[in-house]
């Protein structure tokens, strides 16, 4: 009995340590901050949109194949310098075939720069001889925004979300599509469906979209959240790796001759009036939430509004944000996964719990469901106004991590998008007058008991913690 006693206080001093550990965790990003008050007065929606044929033009990149074959054409036309943003990079296939292209880049002289996020850098980069091998490189340059690091948990939940590749000052490529094979290429045997916007600048300007990106880049590069990731140490695995990455660009060029023939990014794209980049605040910190904001202020431009997000996760002042939007518009409509093809198990639970809340702000909710999860991010106002880019309509992606958005002024790019969306809605189910309304390539999944029991879980353990999901 003595003995257990003299063990109190160790158990006591373990919890208190791992209570204080979980504030530290969650306590900085309970307060939702507001939108500064010089931002909203130097934020004008209006001037997303031109008055001529702007200097920019913009090509829609939905398919997987196309993205993956689109980064080693627009790496193939580097001169000078290559930039590379991503939240998450793996060495599967099509990672290590991007990986390729940029070491041959490197080679024929082309700065390389690589920005990853922490949580991938943690997960996917350290110790990975395949980035060790790119890191080796004189001419590739890798830092990894906001590491992991267990004795500042505090910091933990700020990520890096951005997702885009600059070549030279010529053209650019951003979405949501992260640099492994659910996104790219035609290797992974239930892809992710999504989308970005190749962005070609045909006259350099000092106020264009891709200077904006690029200076854009250039403050996340030299923030003191970002660390450089090197290899200290060419062991034989590193060299392999190399040589392997070497051997493959030869291969990728067999596979993929198309690729390497010449590109007339003029027929491939469409012309513009303006492309202006939305953006949060870059710092890892919790976040004042400049993108919901910028793009709220956008929907109540119009009359007509459909938004593209893989999950719906909102807070007490984005609900009541919603609401005001749908009051000042026509339809607001918006397409998300259904819960049994979601690719996100906490935000389908979180949509279990609070679709009644989402449609009563009276917004139009499409249950999509076709087979593949959807990972697009994207939102069409009227017939003119097309916004793309990272971010998805969560606490998240609002208050927590850093996100880009293009907002295209191109009446023949919104066209494109809100055909994908009447398409979208035909796998897709919507509540109308007390029923769901039944799109007609809607099929829902067969019930499955123990999904139907870890989804139930899952709405319970998302309670406590939906807005760090």
């Amino acid at each position: 009995m003595k003995k257990a006693k003299k063990h109190h206080p160790i158990r006591r001093g373990v919890i208190l340590f791992l209570l204080f550990y979980l504030a530290a965790f969650t306590v900085p990003y309970i307060e939702h901050k507001a939108v500064p008050e010089e931002f909203k007065s130097t934020f004008l929606p209006e001037s997303v949109y031109g008055t001529e044929v702007g200097s920019e033009r913009v090509a829609y990149i939905e398919d997987n194949l196309q993205a993956l074959l689109m980064r080693f054409q627009m790496v193939e036309e580097a001169k000078e310098e290559v930039i590379l943003s991503t939240f998450d990079f793996r060495a599967d296939q099509s990672g290590r075939e991007v990986m390729a292209v940029l070491l041959r880049a490197a080679e024929r002289g082309v700065q390389v720069r690589i920005l990853i996020d922490g949580f991938s850098g943690f997960l996917s980069v350290r110790g990975d001889p395949y980035f060790l091998a790119l890191a080796r490189h004189e001419n590739i340059q890798i830092r990894i925004y906001n590491p992991v690091d267990f004795l500042k948990a505090w910091k933990m939940q700020a990520r890096l979300h951005d997702k885009y590749l600059i070549i030279d000052h010529k053209m650019y490529l951003l979405g949501g599509r992260n640099t492994y094979d659910l996104f790219l290429g035609a290797y992974s045997p239930t892809p992710n469906i999504d989308c970005e916007l190749f962005v070609l600048e045909e006259k350099e300007t000092s106020d264009s979209s891709l200077e904006q990106v690029r200076n854009y880049f250039e403050q996340i590069w030299a923030l003191s959240d970002c660390e450089d990731f090197v290899c200290e140490r060419e062991t034989e695995k590193v060299r392999s790796c190399m040589k392997e990455l070497s051997d493959s660009y030869d291969q990728l060029k067999v596979n993929y001759p198309s690729a390497w023939e010449s590109q007339d990014w003029q027929a491939l794209t469409m012309e513009t009036y303006k492309i202006t980049l939305l953006s949060n605040p870059i710092e890892a910190c919790n976040k004042e939430p400049l993108m919901w904001y910028s793009l709220i202020q956008l929907m109540k431009m119009g009359n007509h509004v459909t938004i593209f997000t893989p999950y719906i996760i909102c807070g007490k002042e984005m609900y009541e944000d919603l609401e005001e939007v749908c009051k000042s518009v026509s339809e607001l409509e918006i397409i998300t996964n259904d819960v049994t093809g979601g690719a996100n198990p906490w935000g389908c639970a979180d949509y279990q719990n609070q679709k009644k809340r989402i449609w009563s702000t009276g917004v139009q909710v499409y249950e999509y469901l076709s087979g593949c999860s959807s990972h697009t991010k994207a939102m069409v106002v009227d017939d003119r106004l097309s916004v793309v880019g990272s971010y998805n309509m969560d606490m998240r992606s609002t208050y927590q991590d850093t996100e880009l958005m293009l907002a295209v002024d191109c009446p023949q790019l919104n066209e494109l998008i809100r055909s994908q969306a009447q398409e979208a809605k035909t796998y897709s189910r919507t509540m109308m007058d007390g029923e769901y309304q039944i799109g007609e390539n809607y099929h829902p999944a067969e019930a499955n008991l123990k999904k139907s029991i870890f989804q139930g879980f899952l709405r319970v353990m998302t309670l406590p913690i939906r807005r760090f999901l």
